[in-house]
Parts: C-alpha cells; sequence; structure tokens
C-alpha cells in the first residue's frame, strides 16, 4: 500500500514488563536464565498478561521493523506500572531499536506510566526459587501477607510523577529533538518542565494545584503533524495538600471527561493547531491514552440495564467529548486503554470525529495497527501478534506454580501460540473474574448452569421468568410444546440440534466477551457453527424483545445478544479506510 507519508505503527497498552529487570530480587533461574517473573496467580485473575508483555513488545517491534517502519506511537501504558526498574528496560530496548534500525518513538502518558506530580509506591510479587513467591515494594510502610516468603523494599519499584516519569523512557518525544521539523506544547516551544505548567483544582475548589501537563504537536515529516495529547488527569483530593499519593485522585476512571473539565486549555490548543494545520496545509492526527468516543457500539444502555455500572462502562466519554473535539477540528483520535479493538464514529452539525480503539498486545486480541496516511484520506492495518511462539520455560514454571498451589490454569497451557494464549486467558477470566465482580448473581448462576439450548427456550417462554427464578425454569424449560417449537426453528436454520444440546451457555458468554474485545478480530476465534447457532437465538429474542417484560429474565438474555449482534454489526475495525473530508469509512 503506498501512502504520501512514511507509515506508522501505533501500539497500544504494551504493559511492558522486563523480566531480566533490577527489582531488588533473585527471582528465579531456569535453563541458565535467570527472570523476575510475575506469579503465575497473577495473570489467571488480572485482565492482562504479565511476564509475555516482555516477548511481545519485542515481537511487535520486530515485526514493524521487518516492515521498513520508522515512525511508532506509543499510545500509553507503555509501561507495567511505570516502576524506575521497568522504565529503565523499556529505556534499553527503544534505544536498541533506535540504534538498529532507525525507529523514532512518540509516546503519550497512560495511567499506569506516571503518577501526578510526586510519583506513588508501587508493590509487585515475584516468584522465587523455593517455588513461592517473595513481596518487593518501594514503600518502607508496607507489610507482607502470610503467603510472601519474603518482604523486600526496594526504590526501583516506585513510580515516578511529573516530570521524571516523561522523561524516563528516554527520547520519545515528550521534549524536542533537532530533527524534528516542527515541535510545541499548549504553552508554547519551550520544552522545559517549568514552562508547561498549569492550575487544578479540587472538586470543592479550595485546594490548588500547580502540575505539569506533556502533551506536544510534532512534526515528524513534512506536512503531517501529530496531536500528542496528554489525557492524564490527577484531580487534588479536597482538603489534602502536598505530594503524598492520597492527595492525588487516580487517573484511571477520568480520562477525557475530567478532560473537559479540568483542562480546558488543550481544547483551545487544540483549536489553535487545526487552525493553523488548514491555513498551512498540514494534515492533521491526534492521540491520546483514553477513548474519545463509546467504544462499545451503542450498547452503553444495554449493558447498564442488564449488569449495572461495570468497571468498563466506568470509563466510557459522554457525548460531550465528541461534540468538544468536532469543535475543535479533530476528525480522527487514535486511543488506547480499554485494551479494545474498535472503530467508533459520532457526527454532528459540525462535523465528524472517528476514534480508532487500538487493542494491547497483553490482552486479546493482542494487535498493532499501521497507518497509512495521505492528505485527504487514511487507511488503517491491524496486525495481530498471535504467532508468537511462548516461552517454553515460563509456561513450565507456571504448571509447577498451578499444580503446588492448586490453581485452575483453564487451556491457558495448552495454548499452541501466543494468540491462543490470550484467547484462553480471557476465557478463563469469564468465570473466575467477571461473572463474580460485575454480573448479576442470578444472571451468573444461569449462565453458569443453563445450555444455548435453555436460552433459546427462555426466549419462547410467554410469562416472564424471574431471573431469580433458576431452580423452576428447567421445568418450565422441558414442556414438550416449546421443544417441539425450537426443533421446527433450528431446522429451519439449518442447524443441528445435537450440536445445539453440547453447547454450553458459557461458550457463548465466552466468544461474547471475544467480540465485545475484540471486534472484527475477535470474530476469528468463533467457529462457523457457533456463530450460526448465536444468530438463531438472537433471532428468537429479537422477534419478542419490544413485549418482554421489564426486568424479567427474557428481557435480560435479549438485551445480552442484542449486544452481541452489536458488537458483530459495528464500523471497520481490522483494515479500513476513512475519508477524512467526507467522514465515509468503509472495509479495505
Amino acid at each position: 500500500m503506498t501512502s504520501e507519508f512514511p507509515p506508522i505503527a501505533v501500539i497500544a497498552d504494551a504493559h511492558f514488563h522486563d523480566i531480566f529487570g533490577d527489582y531488588g530480587t533473585a527471582g528465579v533461574t531456569v535453563n541458565n536464565r535467570a527472570m523476575a517473573l510475575r506469579p503465575f496467580a497473577n495473570t489467571v485473575r488480572s485482565t492482562r498478561v504479565f511476564n509475555e508483555s516482555f516477548a511481545a513488545l519485542r515481537y511487535a517491534l520486530e515485526d514493524i521493523a521487518g516492515q521498513g517502519i520508522r515512525h511508532v506511537v506509543l499510545l500509553g501504558d507503555y509501561s507495567d506500572d511505570g516502576q524506575t526498574a521497568t522504565m529503565t528496560g523499556l529505556r534499553a530496548l527503544l534505544n536498541d531499536y533506535t540504534r538498529r534500525h532507525g525507529m523514532q518513538f512518540y509516546a503519550v502518558p497512560g495511567n499506569h506510566d506516571i503518577f501526578g506530580p510526586g510519583g506513588r509506591h508501587r508493590s509487585k510479587r515475584f516468584l522465587n526459587a523455593r517455588g513461592g513467591h517473595d513481596l518487593v515494594t518501594s514503600n518502607p510502610a508496607r507489610e507482607a501477607s502470610p503467603d510472601d516468603d519474603a518482604l523486600i523494599v526496594n526504590e526501583n519499584l516506585r513510580c515516578a510523577g511529573y516530570p521524571l516519569g516523561l522523561q524516563s523512557p528516554g527520547d520519545v518525544g515528550f521534549f524536542r529533538k533537532p530533527q524534528y521539523l516542527h515541535w510545541e506544547t499548549p504553552f508554547g516551544v519551550a520544552d522545559h518542565p517549568s514552562a508547561r505548567q498549569f492550575e487544578i483544582r479540587s472538586p470543592d475548589g479550595l485546594t490548588v494545584r500547580t502540575l505539569m501537563d506533556g502533551s506536544y504537536l510534532v512534526e515528524p515529516f513534512e506536512d503531517l503533524w501529530m496531536l500528542m495529547i496528554d489525557a492524564n488527569v490527577f484531580v487534588p483530593v479536597t482538603g489534602h495538600t502536598g505530594d503524598a499519593e492520597e492527595a492525588i485522585t487516580d487517573s484511571t476512571d477520568a480520562g477525557w471527561n475530567a478532560m473537559l473539565i479540568h483542562k480546558r486549555f488543550i481544547l483551545d490548543w487544540i483549536q489553535s493547531v487545526t487552525d493553523r494545520a488548514r491555513k498551512l496545509g498540514k494534515t492533521v492526527v491526534a492521540f491520546s491514552h483514553y477513548p474519545a468516543l463509546d467504544p462499545l457500539d451503542g450498547t452503553r444502555n444495554d449493558e447498564l440495564s442488564v449488569l449495572g455500572q461495570t468497571s468498563l462502562l466506568g470509563r466510557i466519554p459522554e457525548v460531550d467529548v465528541g461534540d468538544a473535539l468536532i469543535d475543535a477540528g479533530v476528525r480522527v483520535h487514535f486511543s488506547g486503554h480499554l485494551h479494545i479493538n474498535d472503530t467508533a464514529c459520532y457526527r454532528n452539525s459540525n462535523g465528524f470525529l472517528f476514534n480508532v480503539s487500538v487493542p494491547s498486545l497483553v490482552a486479546f486480541p493482542g494487535a498493532y495497527k499501521i497507518l497509512h496516511i495521505q492528505p485527504n484520506s487514511l487507511d488503517i492495518e491491524t496486525v495481530s501478534i498471535g504467532d508468537m511462539t511462548l516461552d517454553a520455560d515460563i509456561l513450565s514454571l507456571y504448571a509447577d506454580e498451578a499444580e503446588r498451589n492448586k490453581i485452575n490454569p483453564g487451556n491457558l497451557l495448552n495454548a499452541a501460540n501466543y494468540g491462543e494464549f490470550l484467547s484462553s486467558h480471557l476465557a478463563h477470566l469469564i468465570g473466575r473474574r467477571f461473572l463474580r465482580r460485575e454480573w448479576p448473581q442470578d444472571l451468573a448462576e444461569a449462565m453458569k448452569n443453563l445450555g444455548l439450548l435453555d436460552l433459546a427456550a427462555i426466549a419462547l417462554v410467554e410469562p416472564p421468568v424471574s431471573c431469580g427464578a433458576l431452580p423452576d425454569l428447567k421445568a418450565v424449560l422441558a414442556d414438550g410444546e416449546i421443544q417441539r417449537r425450537l426443533t421446527i426453528s433450528a431446522v429451519e436454520y439449518g442447524l443441528d440440534m445435537d450440536f445445539l444440546s453440547r453447547t454450553e451457555a458459557m461458550t457463548f458468554l465466552r466468544d461474547w466477551y471475544r467480540v465485545r474485545m475484540g471486534s472484527d478480530l475477535g470474530l476469528d476465534a468463533i467457529s462457523g457453527p457457533h456463530l450460526a447457532a448465536y444468530k438463531w437465538v438472537s433471532d428468537l429474542y429479537a422477534r419478542r424483545i419490544e413485549v418482554m417484560e421489564t426486568g424479567s429474565m427474557q428481557e435480560a438474555f435479549g438485551k445480552i445478544f442484542q449486544m452481541f449482534d452489536r458488537f458483530m454489526s459495528g464500523l471497520p475495525s481490522r483494515n479500513f479506510a476513512i475519508d477524512l473530508t467526507t467522514g465515509k469509512i468503509h472495509p479495505s
């Protein structure tokens, strides 16, 4: 594919953990490799994998270098948790690719990379040679848990604040470089931290702090302006002063909603940038860690109705963000943070805005994107890293830990490659994390105990069924007339009843999450027969969802399948092109 500008690779949420870094622990040695590894128990509980991040980032960069791409955007959360030792390893890795391949990196900070003005303590567990784990912390006041073999205090675990946190990863755009054709910040052309300060107030308006903002505009080659936005918002806590971490609100759930309140000056600067770009004939593409539009394909209200306020919903921007960025002249914005592969578009009377959500390297579906930019169009290519080989030594340690500590590994240890590992990891989280934390108990129990045919039968039951009526539901579903109607309907769709009877509701739910997180890429992990079966059940609910009683099990499952349909039918998210003049989008 040809483009007027050199291609740009975009990596989001690499969450790099240096398995050979100095964290103050002896770690484990396997085949003469001394490694600082996080326990497998951490991985099976987390929404991301840890030790694999070391190889995943290298694999992505090697793939990018092999295509001759020399410009790479890091969309925040490039580090595990901003630890000093992690940043040291990350900087060495990036410098190596700059030295060997001439790569230039352009970063925006994420919530895991930096914390407020004073930084914060981090504490992590690492495997040890005895088969247990040590707790390593930068906090001298931290106490060990009974199952920790040792407590190690090491300053290398600390996460830095501004400006040190921006300096730690090295030459990644936060400060001016001689080869840039143009570089500026919202405050002017000076790059010194003292010249990039703004005031932010606590919710009651009484506490005022001066913080640094890391945003910048860079022209890496003629006529392309990359708008790199620091969308971290660290709001002072009412009644607290000083640099202690408890005096600052975590930025994780703030994002662009908080930007409109606390960093309006960024919008004014963006407006200035896009105005100048139009006059000078520059093409502008915007990047920040946080999404500017809802990436859930319009399912927010359904999810809120069925599941309540999930962790993901708490990070979704309001429509006002889209309006503000359109008014400021932004047309395309790239984001990370949610570990989702998705394309969203919002239009109002003043124009349009696309938000391209770039998936993480350490969560399903595991991919990065390549931008082919022309003055009036943008072609986007999504590249999977699923073929990456897993580290056999690390898998062996996982197997030992799982057996020793009676950890259910699901199918993770049977994965043939990294893509299968991430898919199995997400599937494992359904029962271990999401159903426990985010689903109402009655729906969670239904999902764990019903089959797909049962879900189909519920759509045909006329009287409303209470979500808490699972014990009585089986008898209702066994009704001969309902089973007869199910069989006739399934045959009309060309489906095999034996296959349907063997398919569990949990199989559907795992695939539901795969498409929720991966959009087009999620479909790759679902078999054709399963997709056909899900379409059948979805159609059964769609015919009656308007008359299903509010709060009934029929309505709940109807909305769940309706959400699944919307996840699958969203805008193209794998390989696609956007016309920057008309706002049209099409697969490529």
